[in-house]
């Protein structure tokens, strides 16, 4: 269906680093109205109420950062242009049927695979051209809980752990700019679903469905406080990638949630982007913060 007042197709990119709260973004998004694709992948142990991706848009995109030298865990800033790369290798049309399958006509859609954060410009291209209006909603989670969840799901080191997600949410940032687009901080979505989803409605601009009270109340049972396992305050001040981290998660937050097409300020994104590309901390250059 298209949503009253809409004019065209919408496709709701829902970005942010792997373990930050995105797939249970992309479930409310879902049942506040939005069409999922259709070859979703299963459960898992470590995300037993599903990931609400598709599986061949996920192998695709895992071919599509091979062909660009990466994989989801290289933190390293990609180099080449994606979409030339997909269109030297022959891999246009299958981008382009495979989304076209995987939603079947649907005119109001939800895409969501964290690798997609790294390869938002060739999105917003298939997109367009499919005559999809793009808009994204960026997730945002406590840099430390993510490192913490991949901790457990993968064996995944601090100091790795934390590069990608300033590279997952600096690439995310910077390739929806000039778009339609929300910030969605995961916390505040399973503690009120209503606030941040009105919120995220408000940024976007487009018109949604009313809420109906059966729509309500699949969220209010799929949201629940299980879905949080780490529960850890954000990085402080300090030297070090952690730290870093933290200033651009509060940087984020802070100018994102009440400007959504503001962006972060230049010392927190130019710190992460040469921490990430020196791989070393940047030591000296952020102080402790003073004591109340």
């Amino acid at each position: 269906m298209v949503f009253e007042g809409s004019k065209t197709r919408r496709a709701i990119l829902i970005l942010g680093m792997h373990r930050s709260g995105t797939s249970a973004l992309t479930r409310t998004v879902n049942l506040l109205g939005a069409a999922t694709p259709q070859t979703l992948m299963g459960a898992t142990s470590n995300n037993l109420r599903g990931h609400w991706e598709s599986k061949p848009i996920v192998d695709l995109n895992d071919e599509i950062l091979a062909a660009c030298g990466h994989r989801w865990y290289s933190p390293q800033h990609i180099t080449v242009c994606p979409s030339e790369v997909v269109r030297a290798r022959g891999m246009w049309s299958r981008l382009r049927d495979t989304l076209e399958s995987e939603f079947d006509g649907a005119s109001t859609v939800v895409l969501k695979d964290p690798r997609i954060s790294r390869l938002v410009p060739l999105y917003r291209e298939v997109l367009d051209e499919l005559g999809y209006a793009t808009e994204a909603v960026l997730t945002l989670r406590n840099p430390l809980e993510v490192a913490q969840s991949l901790a457990r799901r993968d064996g995944m080191g601090s100091r790795r752990a934390l590069s990608l997600w300033m590279r997952y949410t600096l690439d995310a940032e910077r390739g929806t700019r000039g778009l339609p687009r929300a910030l969605v901080v995961y916390e505040e979505l399973l503690a009120d679903w209503r606030g941040a989803t009105d919120r995220m409605k408000r940024q976007l601009g487009s018109p949604w469905p009313q809420v109906t009270p059966e729509m309500a109340a699949a969220i209010d049972a799929f949201l629940t406080p299980e879905l949080r396992h780490h529960k850890v305050n954000p990085p402080g001040g300090g030297i070090g990638r952690a730290a870093i981290a933290g200033l651009l998660y509060r940087d984020m937050r802070g100018t994102l949630s009440r400007e959504s097409s503001a962006t972060p300020g230049f010392v927190s994104s130019t710190l992460a982007e040469l921490n990430l590309r020196t791989g070393r901390a940047l030591t000296g250059l952020l102080k402790r913060p003073t004591p109340d």
